[in-house]
């Protein structure tokens, strides 16, 4: 079975990111000496999806941090034609459900929505995200890049607490996993 988990950081009033894509209001965080538990979560993903602008920051980086595994980059545009595009990255257009099947079909257990915001409300209104690790930062950017996209990509789903950790620079995560609704009987 294929699980998919948006695991992100956003900020108290619910941006991934200042309105012009800055990230600039993570840095003290990074810095603090802690992953946040991304390293013992990444040890346990075999796949990635992103948008295409995701996919530009990471790679704004330097080395493209995900080594060798599976990478789907979602954008209507053309992928880069200048020998960039590491070879493990997949570009092109996609609905969920189809990416879901190939997933399936390919055998991966765990993929990481990486991002964005628009990019995660069509995967939750497609109701394929079984679990959210959200890591809130003590921080408002009072506008930016919304964690969920769209309001109205957003669909009713119901989520379970499965861990939460408070850290001393006042950043919380959370690890949620979606309640799926219990066949009925017959």
């Amino acid at each position: 079975m294929t699980e998919l988990t948006y695991y992100v950081a956003a900020t108290l009033d619910g941006f991934i990111a200042a309105p012009g894509g800055e990230l600039d209001w993570l840095h003290p965080f990074e810095q603090a000496g802690t992953d946040y538990g991304l390293a013992d979560f990444m040890a346990g993903v075999d796949g990635l999806v992103m948008g295409r602008t995701t996919y530009a920051v990471a790679r704004s980086f330097g080395d493209w941090p995900y080594a060798e595994r599976p990478a789907w980059v979602l954008s209507h545009q053309q992928a880069p034609s200048d020998g960039t595009l590491p070879p493990s990255v997949r570009w092109g257009a996609a609905q969920p459900q189809q990416l879901m099947a190939q997933w399936v079909e390919q055998g991966l257990r765990q993929v990481w929505l990486v991002g964005g915001g628009q990019l995660a409300g069509q995967f939750l209104h497609a109701g394929l995200v079984d679990h959210l690790m959200l890591a809130t930062i003590p921080v408002t950017l009072g506008a930016g890049l919304p964690l969920w996209g769209a309001p109205q990509a957003m669909a009713q789903q119901h989520w379970t607490l499965q861990a939460h950790q408070a850290y001393p620079n006042g950043v919380l995560t959370q690890h949620f996993t979606r309640v799926r609704s219990a066949p009925a009987a017959s």
